[in-house]
């Protein structure tokens, strides 16, 4: 067999993963779970209507959410479409960064080794500001790489656009650009470049791209840079415990791909007794320094800020452990047989299966409030509550950001909804709040005030016209639970002279 026609053999192996990966974990949820997860819902909100920012992130992710909710009319399947095609995009870069540097077997391990890491599997059906950095990380790396190898402006630019799409999504990916950036700066061949117009090329790009969301950060007193500082200065843990749970979540995705790399090895055992601490060396050093620059600078910081006592989210490392399969090939030895390739793409084809389908029995038997709530019927019954009371379609909801959302996204009208957890929502809606009011939902006493304190509101009044729905489900071999929510009618806040908040019924 040519090389061409091995290496295409190979790209085919590839494009089923792929194939196979975006279609069960873009129909899975779709057929199985009855409610898009919390993160969606909140993506989906700020982007209805279109926004340049919102008090905790930048826009890029609420833009592509709002746009698969236009175009595909709020279809849940959307979602998770959004999700994967975000996946799938990082891993066409993932490859084509590793045929920057390795044979095409070890370049499409870099792939789909990746199906190890938990964060790919369970949990990025749920769109969110990372998901979209799971396509731009590699991307970012890609034409990074590319920049210093080729020294094309095109490379470059697209470098900062890459760039400034990723800063656009959440402000993470600066820890990316610091870890390109000591990439460029330890190499003796590529430290060269900052005397060169390429880096600066791409700097201007960044910032051409990014200048738009600059100024309304400025015009709204730098609202998501005071949300990461109160939550950095209000959420503090013990320094020990959460510095040791970061390092070890950041640790693990290496354990399996390792372990399941040497067992499809055709002489595992023997390799293991001819293993020398000495012989570990990279394949190719370049990769290996831009693997270790690219994968330990985030943790780094991460680290670093664990140490303080900040709260640390696992789902901050989503995108960076794209790197975990590129790194581990760094190290790998130089040479794959074909006899290996397929033994660890189907042992690997085999688990990714296996957890989807331990993903659906889990749904079958785990009752999920955000998995299994009727969350139309829910929509309807606040839709029939304010109608009944006022004579009007919903025209805002606002509240609950779980339940605001879930009116929005479920009912066909798709009101507006806002939530008291973002102090930019009562800004964002306040000519619907002064002339038509809004729905108000709330599950408990503390919410009714937070509501009512967003709004400007009697929190007393709130509570005292408030009518109650409860609602029961249960996952379909599950217990059954009980959720008990708080609908009022907030009248217009500029009302004529006669108005007065709708009493509730008994």
């Amino acid at each position: 067999m040519t090389t061409d026609n091995h290496d295409k053999k190979l790209l085919r192996y590839l494009i089923a993963f792929m194939a196979v990966w975006l279609i069960l974990l873009t129909v899975i949820p779709s057929v199985f779970y009855t409610v898009l997860p919390l993160d969606t819902i909140e993506t989906i909100m700020w982007s209805h209507p279109f926004s340049m920012g919102n008090a905790k992130h930048p826009p890029l992710a609420a833009w592509l959410a709002g746009a698969f909710t236009v175009v595909f009319a709020h279809r849940d399947f959307a979602m998770y479409l959004l999700s994967q095609t975000m996946l799938v995009v990082g891993f066409v870069y993932m490859y084509r960064l590793g045929k920057e540097f390795f044979s095409t077997e070890k370049a499409v391990f870099s792939v789909i080794l990746l199906s190890t890491v938990v964060y790919y599997t369970f949990d990025s059906a749920k769109f969110n500001v990372n998901l979209p950095h799971m396509a731009l990380w590699p991307m970012m790396t890609f034409y990074c790489c590319r920049g210093v190898k080729n020294d094309r402006m095109s490379d470059w630019i697209l470098f900062g656009v890459a760039s400034a799409l990723a800063v656009l999504s959440k402000f993470f990916a600066f820890a990316l650009l610091l870890a390109l950036f000591l990439f460029i700066l330890t190499g003796r061949d590529t430290r060269r470049y900052f005397r060169r117009p390429g880096p600066y090329i791409a700097f201007a790009a960044f910032l051409l791209v990014l200048a738009p969301y600059i100024v309304w950060v400025v015009r709204n007193d730098f609202l998501p840079l005071k949300y990461i500082t109160d939550r950095v200065s209000e959420e503090k843990l013990n320094p020990v415990v959460n510095l040791l749970t970061i390092l070890g979540g950041s640790l693990y995705p290496f354990a399996m791909p390792l372990l399941l790399l040497w067992l499809t090895m055709d002489h595992p055992l023997r390799s293991l007794r001819n293993f020398r601490m000495g012989s570990l060396r990279p394949s190719d050093p370049v990769a290996a320094r831009l693997a270790v620059c690219v994968q330990f600078t985030p943790i780094a910081l991460l680290t670093l800020m664990a140490g303080t006592g900040m709260m640390i989210d696992s789902m901050w490392t989503y995108p960076v452990y794209f790197i975990t399969g590129f790194l581990l090939m760094a190290f790998w030895k130089d040479t794959v047989s074909f006899r290996e390739f397929k033994k660890l793409f189907f042992v690997l084809m085999t688990l990714f299966i296996l957890v989807q389908a331990s993903d659906v029995f889990y749904w079958f038997t785990k009752t999920r409030s955000r998995g299994h709530f009727p969350a139309r019927e829910f929509a309807a019954s606040a839709q029939e509550f304010y109608r009944g009371r006022t004579g009007r379609d919903i025209p805002l909801v606002f509240g609950d950001m779980w339940y605001s959302g879930c009116v929005m996204q479920y009912l066909p009208s798709h009101p507006y909804a806002g939530t008291f957890e973002d102090p930019h929502d009562e800004f964002r809606f306040r000519s619907i709040l002064d002339k038509e009011g809004a729905l108000g939902v709330f599950i408990n006493e503390e919410d009714a005030s937070e509501l009512a304190d967003a709004l400007g509101i009697d929190a007393d009044e709130v509570r005292r016209n408030a009518e109650e729905l409860v609602f029961s489900y249960s996952a379909p071999y599950g217990k059954e639970k009980t959720r008990s929510i708080f609908l009022v009618v907030i009248p217009p806040r500029k009302p004529s002279p006669d108005a007065a908040m709708p009493q509730a019924q008994n």
